[in-house]
């Protein structure tokens, strides 16, 4: 279960909301339509579900306390990272990996 976001912009995905024309741009490429099911998936899911899942890629982000799934697909640049709470997710944030060299 979802327990906090990192953002506003998450939380209004999650929740539905229509974005703003601004918000759009800011997420670019993103399937909304598909990080919105991500994140009803992770509301529901169990560390147990998300590892049975391959799909979503779900791993461990290395030298944090963080873990991350796919927000879309694979090939997105698109991330959902969020923080373990006892059997809660919090800080839940989409994040655009970029490429840094």
């Amino acid at each position: 279960m979802i327990k906090s976001f990192g953002d506003k912009l998450t939380e209004k995905i999650f929740s539905g909301e229509k974005l703003t024309k601004q918000e759009r741009k800011q997420i670019g490429s993103l399937k909304v339509e598909k990080a919105e099911a991500r994140l009803d998936q992770l509301d529901t899911a169990e560390e147990k579900d998300l590892l049975l899942a391959p799909h979503l890629f779900y791993h461990n982000l290395k030298g944090t306390n963080r873990y991350s799934i796919d927000a879309d697909s694979r090939k997105s640049l698109w991330r959902i990272t969020f923080a373990w709470e006892d059997d809660e997710m919090k800080d839940v944030l989409l994040v655009k990996i970029e490429d840094t060299h």
